[in-house]
């Protein structure tokens, strides 16, 4: 008898509502979509159960409480939360995920950007887009090497771009607009280059492709 192995979970536009599903995640499962739908739980609860879940699956001298850091299974590499009404704060990540994309875009996300996002190394698509994310844009999000995707825009992020950005030679498309961003746009390829659009309804960014920041030329 053929056996079967479950890869992808796509449940996205089905109107489902409640919290995100408890359930066991196989080993084999690649891809968890479960966006356009209503949930409204905190997005660290389900972090932390699929984190308990991994550790459970460890023999006892092997486990670890400490739970504070996300660890996901091994195989999933993407999670697409899109378009829900998830609230809380993106959780502390832990090293050796192989996460691929995290779309969490269109939630009720607030606090800020933990510096723990370095810890996505495999990460190529990253949206955090129109929730309520505050505080800085943390330098180590220039450790993402091969992020070809990145989108920040609708949030209350202050601050300044950081030059650490400009490490990301991968970069492809970025979106920073409507934050709440000031200084000078770090000048270099790919930052430099991006549509103007990339750069709009910030409080006082400057620097091409904007206009010079006062006192250049």
């Amino acid at each position: 008898m053929r056996s079967w192995e479950l890869s992808n979970i796509y449940l996205a536009g089905c109107k489902l509502r409640g919290t995100l599903p408890n359930f066991t995640t196989p080993d084999s499962l690649s891809s968890l979509d479960l966006s356009d739908n209503y949930f409204t739980e905190g997005i660290s609860n389900f972090f932390t159960r699929m984190t308990t879940l991994e550790q459970a699956k460890l023999s006892n001298n092997q486990r670890k409480s400490d739970v504070s850091a996300i660890k996901l299974p091994d195989g999933l590499s993407s999670i697409d939360f899109h378009s829900n009404q998830l609230y809380g704060t993106i959780p502390e990540f832990s090293t050796s995920l192989n996460l691929k994309v995290l779309n969490i875009a269109s939630n009720k996300l607030t606090s800020y950007i933990p510096n723990s996002i370095s810890n996505l190394a495999k990460v190529e698509r990253l949206d955090i887009s129109r929730n309520q994310i505050g505080g800085t844009i943390p330098t180590s999000l220039g450790l993402l090497l091969k992020l070809q995707w990145l989108d920040l825009s609708i949030n209350t992020l202050s601050g300044k771009i950081p030059n650490s950005l400009l490490q990301i030679e991968a970069l492809r498309h970025a979106s920073f607009r409507a934050n709440r961003l000031c200084s000078e746009i770090p000048q270099g390829r790919p930052l430099n280059i991006f549509p103007l659009v990339t750069y709009a309804h910030n409080l006082c960014l400057c620097g091409r492709p904007l206009p010079p920041c006062k006192g250049k030329k």
